[in-house]
Formats: structure tokens, C-alpha cells, sequence
């Protein structure tokens, strides 16, 4: 055992295992910071903590074949324990007890975590999933094409905030309407089928937004589809002045949000 932690401390493999650990758990605290907000999928996040756990092993493998030198990247040469001993400064031991210690409490970090995002799945199941859906322009005005995709955005960020609720990831959403027939891509009925069919979901928000020259005002209208009984409930029916334009996308995220979560997280479904 002895000959081993020697020749694990002149391989630097603590040192590579600890500097490997640390990387990967400031990685992980980033992304769940970050990945929330750029509204990537949660499954992306399970997949990185997967990458690191399986890269471990990988990265000790690697310290105990391979050095960096002056003269690059080079296969390490064993050594018997004496020599190593005899070469190693004072301050080796406490250096790679350090590194030990170290790579301990952050693959137990790690495992942990991974425990938890793998758990996670089973925690979804019991949540209510509902997908988002572009809100369409009804006049087909061009100035205003950004609004249907802006407000869909944020209300999916919105209702992601909700205990209860599971937001069905846009771009799965978006990847699934692209297949749609492009003779059919029109017909709201047909969309809401096609992502029900393709894609395990229990409600749909949908909506359109209609620009009134004559009075500058947007009228916006936004409905709740029930997947499995194909019955569809208003959310909303509002007017805005245009001149509050870059606020109507709160405006909407606050009463669809208020709505959602009073009915789902008082264990209450919408029929």
C-alpha cells in the first residue's frame, strides 16, 4: 500500500483528481444558475453531471499513464517507493493528504447530486406538464412577429417557477411543429393534436393577439387545451394599449401564472 500512495503522489494523480473534482463542481453550480434562465432543458443538466461522473475515472487513468513536462505530454516512468521517498520535498505528504481529502468530499458532492438529478425524474412524473405554444398574429402585421414568441417565452420561464407544474422544453415543442404538414401548419386543432400525439403533455396554452389600428390597442386572447379531453378553457380575454407594448408580455405572465398556480398547487387539476 505503501509503494501505491507513492507512486500515486509522483504520478500526481491526487493532484489531477482534485483539480478535476473541482472544476467540475464549480461547472455544475454554474449551470444551475445559468440554465434555467436560458431556459435549456433540464435533461441537458442531468446529462452534464453524467459527462463529469463517467470523465472521473477517465482523468485518473489518463494522470497515471501520461505527464505534463517541459517537453510536453509524456508516459510516466514508475518508480520503486524508496527512490520516490528520497526525491519527494517535505511538503509532498501534506500536499497530496490535501488532494485526498479533497477529492473524497467532492466525489461524495458529486454522487450525491447525481443521486438527486436521477431522483428528480420520478419527482416530474407527479407534476402537471404544459406546453406553450407561440401566441399567433392575427393580422399578420411584421412589426409585431416577435411578440407571439416573446410572450410564450416568458410565461414558459413563469409557470417553470410553479412547484406543480412541468414545462414542456420550447425547442421540443418547436422541433415537433416543424414536422407539421405545411398545408396544416394553419389549423390551431391540428398543431395542438400534433404535439398531444408526439409529445407526453396534459395542457396547452395557446393564444393570438390582434393589433387594433383604429383605437392603438392589442387585444389579446389566451386558452388552456386539455389533452386528454380535448376540451380547451379561457385564460384571458384583455386589451392593452399599444403604448404599454413591452410590458404586455408581463402583464399576461401574471394573470395566466396567478390562474395556473391557484388551480394546480391547491392539488386541484383543470378539466
Amino acid at each position: 500500500m505503501p509503494s501505491i500512495i507513492t507512486e500515486l503522489k509522483k504520478r500526481k494523480v491526487f493532484n489531477s483528481a482534485a483539480i478535476y473534482l473541482g472544476t467540475a463542481f464549480i461547472i455544475l453550480q454554474a449551470a444551475q444558475i445559468i440554465f434555467p434562465a436560458l431556459l435549456i432543458p433540464d435533461w441537458v443538466l442531468r446529462l452534464l453531471v453524467v459527462l463529469a461522473i463517467l470523465g472521473f475515472p477517465i482523468i485518473i487513468i489518463l494522470s497515471w499513464i501520461y505527464d505534463v513536462s517541459d517537453e510536453g505530454v509524456v508516459r510516466t516512468s514508475a518508480v520503486n517507493a524508496g527512490e520516490a521517498d528520497e526525491k519527494a520535498p517535505p511538503t509532498m505528504a501534506r500536499s497530496s493528504l490535501v488532494g485526498i481529502v479533497f477529492s473524497i468530499i467532492i466525489t461524495i458532492f458529486m454522487a450525491y447530486k447525481g443521486i438527486d438529478y436521477f431522483t428528480a425524474t420520478k419527482e416530474i412524473a407527479g407534476k402537471t406538464s404544459i406546453a406553450v405554444l407561440n401566441f399567433d398574429n392575427i393580422r399578420k402585421f411584421k412589426d409585431y412577429e416577435w411578440l407571439g414568441d416573446e410572450i410564450a417565452a416568458d410565461l414558459s420561464y413563469k409557470l417553470g417557477g410553479i412547484s406543480s407544474v412541468r414545462i414542456i422544453d420550447r425547442f421540443q415543442i418547436l422541433n415537433k411543429l416543424g414536422e407539421v404538414d405545411p398545408e396544416k401548419a394553419s389549423i390551431l386543432d391540428y398543431k395542438i393534436e400534433q404535439i398531444a400525439k408526439n409529445i407526453d403533455v396534459d395542457h396547452i396554452i395557446h393564444g393570438q393577439f390582434t393589433i387594433m389600428e383604429r383605437d392603438s390597442s392589442i387585444k389579446i386572447i389566451a386558452f388552456l387545451a386539455n389533452t386528454k379531453t380535448h376540451d380547451s378553457k379561457p385564460l384571458m380575454k384583455e386589451k392593452y394599449p399599444l403604448a404599454n407594448l413591452s410590458d404586455i408580455p408581463t402583464f399576461i405572465n401574471e394573470k395566466i401564472s396567478s390562474y395556473i398556480k391557484t388551480n394546480f398547487e391547491s392539488g386541484t387539476d383543470i378539466k
